[in-house]
């Protein structure tokens, strides 16, 4: 049970990594003239968890240094929940070998 929490912990922090890395090229391509944006999504997985996928969108829109800051920072906040759920299922199974050992 504890090895799944951290499985789907795991996943929820490779979408926050790739939700950083997708904003993170459109702020650095923001003044490259037909660079595409790019948006990094999560799918729930079937057996839990969330699949990354990541899509080019048109770029007739233009640049959103807003958005992509916004997108940013959601994106660390993302990261840094999943790693203390990984943190706490890590120490629970540590407790639990502790107690039978």
């Amino acid at each position: 049970m504890l090895l799944k929490a951290m499985d789907r912990a795991v996943s929820g922090m490779r979408l926050g990594a790739e939700k950083l890395a997708a904003s993170a090229h459109n702020t650095a391509n923001a003044l490259t003239e037909g660079a595409p944006r790019l948006q990094a999504n999560g799918v729930e997985s079937p057996d839990g968890g969330v699949a990354v996928s990541v899509t080019a969108l048109p770029s007739e829109g233009g640049p959103d240094l807003i958005a992509d800051t916004i997108e940013q920072k959601s994106a660390v906040v993302l990261y840094r929940a999943n790693l203390r759920a990984v943190q706490t299922a890590e120490e629970m199974l540590g407790e639990i070998l502790d107690t039978r050992g």
